[in-house]
């Protein structure tokens, strides 16, 4: 049963690939599990630990008039040195998309625009992995990054309107304190380690067995 599972009828090839395309719902729902429980809970604790909430009362316009409403925010309060002048935590709330691209855009325009772009994009790359031909594990595994940072993001801008990041890489050993890369999360992460992934292979094509006759 076992080498069932992992040998391709056609070829007799016996992989780890084999399993992954024969599997690959299971193998995508693993995946994104995991990384999603990871992106979510370790938000969740970037915020309780790296800041503080606070109530505010900001105004909007509503019917014409403008309104106060009570908001919640969480501000910095501490960041933590993991490795010193290189990568430390702290507390950032992004409400565009990556890189601050869309920051000049309304909050009333960015939000749903976001919204519908990251939506559309999730479901481009699901219909492309259920319908990838190729026995590949690292391709359908990058795959399965990308649909999951891509799905832990939008969590963020559904429920809160903003994505959460705490991760920060800087130049401080190399003696540049200001040049950081941009702050970024576990989501983010998971896509452009599939990113890589998908460059890796677009590169260097997997090997084609040959089909015994």
């Amino acid at each position: 049963m076992l080498f069932s599972i992992f040998c391709d009828s056609k070829t007799k090839e016996c992989s780890i690939s084999s399993f992954v395309a024969r599997y690959r719902i299971m193998w995508l729902l693993l995946i994104a599990v995991v990384c999603i429980a990871a992106d979510q809970g370790s938000k969740i604790w970037a915020q309780q630990t790296l800041a503080e909430k606070w109530e505010a009362t900001e105004f909007k316009e509503m019917d014409g008039r403008m309104e106060p409403v009570q908001v919640t925010r969480y501000m910095p309060i501490q960041e933590i040195s993991v490795i010193p002048n290189v990568f430390k935590l702290v507390y950032r709330e992004n409400p565009a998309a990556a890189f601050s691209i869309t920051s000049s855009l309304p909050d009333w325009f960015r939000r749903p625009f976001l919204l519908i772009v990251s939506t559309l994009a999730t479901l481009f790359f699901m219909i492309w992995y259920y319908r990838l031909k190729e026995e590949d594990a690292l391709l359908m595994t990058s795959f399965c990054l990308i649909i999951a940072g891509a799905i832990g993001n939008l969590i963020d801008r559904a429920s809160m309107g903003y994505v959460i990041d705490f991760l920060e890489l800087y130049a401080g050993v190399l003696g540049y304190p200001n040049l950081h890369w941009p702050t970024f999360n576990i989501a983010d992460s998971c896509i452009v380690v599939g990113a890589i992934g998908i460059v890796i292979r677009t590169l260097r094509p997997k090997k084609q067995p040959v089909v015994q006759a």
